[in-house]
């Protein structure tokens, strides 16, 4: 293969992207500039995080190729070693940029009182491995004002994941591994955050649609809202079980 053919990535419901020898290309928004400043913070100070490398001559956003094996999030899920190493990860992230501040703008509309900068929007279809080894967290764009919190509760919808029944004492079982891997969170409480945290998901799909953002139009096209919204009201019947399963 050519080192400058193009090949595309999987995914890229939102914005797109595709790889060049060991480089990324993406297209670019107003969001980037605060994105590439928390990627080089971020990066300097731990792994698995992409590095800004520029752009190219299409105004692409260059960054440095992450590989590994990403889980088909439609057929599978994360093993338990993989969710803890990823939210280990995302424990060392938010100590990493406990000190991060940048005005943006940002992508993300964030929910009331963030306390931090987040990736939020953790995902399977974000993340490669080796083995039960993470070596990759990718797909930034929507990084911007969040907490803990709403970071975690988005991991349990995705990772657990609560997007589909996979039974009521695995379900707990997940969360409490999130809880225990992060420290200094119950269960119960990011459990409880989930339906908060996807409706702030529908919210910044309308507001994104609003001001004109391709990638939130895009999204519509494939069905959304409605169909998280269908899946958040179905978990809403399972989540009174899960809670009472709970340690």
């Amino acid at each position: 293969m050519p080192s400058d053919a193009e090949v595309p990535l999987p995914g890229g419901n939102v914005g797109g992207a595709v790889r060049v020898g060991d480089t990324v290309r993406r297209p670019t928004g107003p969001w980037t500039s605060a994105v590439h400043a928390l990627l080089t913070h971020a990066g300097e100070r731990m792994p698995h995080v992409p590095g800004v490398l520029g752009f190219d001559e299409l105004g692409r956003e260059v960054l440095t190729f992450l590989p590994g094996e990403v889980v088909d999030f439609e057929r599978e899920v994360l093993t338990d070693a993989q969710l803890v190493a990823l939210v280990a990860w995302t424990r060392r992230f938010h100590a990493a940029v406990a000190d991060f501040r940048h005005d943006g703008p940002w992508r993300f509309v964030p929910g009331a009182d963030p306390t931090l900068i987040g990736h939020n929007d953790i995902a399977p279809y974000n993340v490669c491995f080796d083995g039960d080894d993470l070596t990759g967290v990718f797909d930034w764009d929507f990084a911007g004002p969040s907490s803990p919190l709403d970071e975690l509760a988005f991991i349990a919808w995705n990772c657990v994941p609560l997007t589909r029944d996979v039974g009521v004492a695995e379900s707990a079982h997940r969360l409490e591994l999130i809880a225990s891997t992060y420290g200094g969170v119950q269960p119960h409480a990011v459990l409880d955050q989930v339906p908060v945290r996807i409706q702030l998901m529908f919210d910044g799909m309308a507001a994104g649609v609003a001001a004109g953002d391709a990638g939130m139009a895009r999204l519509l096209t494939l069905g959304e809202p409605q169909r998280s919204q269908r899946t958040l009201a179905e978990l809403l019947t399972r989540i009174p079980a899960i809670a009472s399963a709970l340690g």
